[in-house]
């Protein structure tokens, strides 16, 4: 009998103990979505820092600061304490990045202290009601709230289509596509239409990058269980039948010992309008 698995802790516990393999084999970011950001500060001419919420193992808060070059404080919020250790310990010590502990809809700053929010592939599992009131408050009127996420193009790729086939087999109401919310089940997440009801933001655009990303054995199976979905299935179907799935995908579908995996990186972005709701 398969087991159902767990319900996902607000302090994205499932996390905890896996960071240093999640920092070393996850994908990163497209350098030029943290231009984005920069450049709207730029053009605005503001001065406030910019926090990098969910920041995790600070994989974006990395790509930020190399763009941003010290030119304004960047801080990483990360609600997982694990985390945040394996974050600093990684940070180069040329950037410029402190750290705070705090969920999204509790964010450590003053009112109107911030030029920009950014997320990546985090959001999904906030409570955005509280988590957009929170942005119009820490965001100075004419700052940039970014949400970031890296998909899989498994629409482009045999190997990605049959993992999110195995990954549906596996765990209760998961579709690919879909991402875990702050219930602990799975939905699409259209943030677009979400700031477009709000009316403190403006300017709402999504952009987007694709681009591939090549593992080798060993990292396509860490990369996979250091994530929570594969965490998920695992935990339904054991370990061992997962490893041994990624395995066969793998020797299947790689070429002269490297996989290569389709990504997609889309911003959805806003302008804080300074307008009460």
């Amino acid at each position: 009998m398969c087991k159902r698995p767990g319900t996902f802790d607000a302090s994205w516990a499932e996390f905890t103990g896996q960071g240093r393999n999640y920092d070393r084999y996850q994908p990163s970011y497209p350098s030029d979505v943290a231009k984005l950001v920069s450049q709207h500060i730029q053009r605005a001419g503001l001065v406030g820092g910019i926090a990098d919420v969910g920041s995790g193992t600070g994989i974006f808060t990395r790509v930020l600061a190399r763009e941003i070059d010290g030119i304004i404080p960047i801080i990483g919020v990360e609600p997982n304490q694990d985390m945040i250790q394996v974050a600093m310990d990684a940070m180069p010590p040329d950037l410029q990045v402190s750290f705070q502990s705090a969920p999204a809809e509790q964010l450590p700053f003053q009112q109107a202290s911030l030029s920009a929010l950014v997320f990546a592939t985090a959001a999904h599992r906030f409570d955005r009601k509280k988590f957009f009131g929170e942005v119009a408050r820490t965001v100075q009127p004419g700052g940039m709230l970014a949400l970031v996420h890296n998909r899989h193009r498994y629409w482009d790729s045999d190997a990605l289509t049959e993992f999110h086939s195995f990954i549906e087999s596996c765990v209760p109401g998961y579709r690919r596509g879909t991402f875990t919310n702050k219930n602990g089940g799975y939905s699409n997440m259209d943030f677009r239409s979400e700031l477009l009801e709000d009316s403190r933001f403006s300017d709402v655009e999504v952009r987007s990058w694709e681009w591939d990303f090549e593992t080798n054995l060993e990292h396509f199976i860490i990369t996979g269980i250091s994530t929570s979905i594969v965490q998920r299935s695992a935990e339904v179907v054991g370990c061992n039948k997962v490893v041994e799935f990624l395995r066969d995908l793998f020797r299947r579908y790689s070429i002269d010992g490297s996989l290569k995996q389709p990504y997609v990186t889309e911003v959805t972005c806003a302008i804080v309008s300074g307008k009460s709701s």
